[in-house]
């Protein structure tokens, strides 16, 4: 029988470090709570209820003395005395991140700061895996965001495949390399359109794709929130071109008839030289090279 601390479904942060009132903190799909945002100068409490109720309130007490926020992990235990001393929150600050652990009963806590980069890696994109391995240096880069350097963005396509490592899988990577940074599903196979949370390292999982066709895809680093969508849906068939007269991509009027993306998925309004990735107006892919 688990404990009443690894029993919570529910945490709420307080005290002077927040000075608009509680907060209540995200429940992980491993069970564990995360917060970010920002937070003043002052002290951090931890509780089981959203507003304190005496003899029911218990609140998650850092066992050392003066224990900062920032920290690698430190234990607490839980109380009802409403006095207890919280954590030390040094100096005001946007970007707080902290993870309390339950079944460890820890609390962990940073000051995030942003990735330079993120891709996309595995075999659910044309070019990303072969039948023995992923491809490492054929990753395809996210954009970032030019108001948030914690969003990031990527539009291409994502299909299954033959003859792959894993078909229809992928995960992402903070650099060209296999970690150390890297994001994962907290569920192995999960599906992306029923993504929503995603965690930093841990287990090799990775999310599956089971509808075929370009994709919209939204990480947001610093809240651990992945969001995608489905564009338009297609054939998972890939026709392979060396070269291509751009004038058999035009309707009658002289305009273009079908979806044109570059290497990096992005939507492009006409043909240019090199290779293009073709989404033709029967939902067939292809990939063709104009010299």
């Amino acid at each position: 029988m688990c404990s009443t601390s690894q029993c919570q479904t529910q945490l709420w942060a307080t005290g002077t470090a927040l000075p608009d009132g509680p907060c209540q903190l995200v429940s992980r799909p491993d069970g564990k709570f995360r917060f970010a945002g920002a937070l003043a100068e002052g002290e951090l409490q931890l509780m089981t209820t959203p507003t304190y109720q005496e003899g029911v309130t218990q609140f998650l007490t850092p066992k050392l003395v003066d224990s900062y926020l920032i920290n690698y992990g430190l234990s607490y235990t839980l109380t009802t005395d409403k006095n207890s001393a919280g954590w030390v929150v040094p100096f005001s600050e946007d970007t707080y991140r902290f993870i309390v652990d339950t079944a460890a009963r820890t609390v962990r806590g940073e000051l995030f700061l942003p990735w330079n980069e993120l891709l996309i890696a595995g075999s659910a994109f044309p070019g990303g895996s072969d039948s023995e391995e992923w491809k490492r240096d054929n990753m395809l880069p996210f954009l970032r965001d030019h108001e948030d350097p914690y969003v990031f963005e990527w539009t291409g396509e994502l299909g299954i495949y033959d003859n792959v490592v894993e078909p229809g899988h992928f995960k992402l990577e903070g650099q060209m390399t296999w970690g150390p940074r890297e994001l994962h599903p907290f569920v192995n196979n999960e599906d992306i359109l029923q993504a929503s949370q995603l965690r930093i390292g841990g287990d090799d999982t990775k999310w599956q794709v089971n509808t075929p066709g370009i994709y919209r895809i939204r990480v947001n680093l610093f809240t651990e929130t992945i969001h995608a969508e489905l564009l338009s849906s297609g054939s998972r068939t890939v026709q392979e071109s060396t070269a291509v007269d751009p004038s058999v991509l035009q309707s009658e009027e002289g305009r273009v008839s079908t979806a044109i993306y570059d290497l990096q998925g992005t939507p492009q309004s006409h043909l240019r030289r090199g290779l293009n990735i073709i989404r033709q107006p029967d939902g067939t892919i292809r990939k063709v090279v104009v010299k």
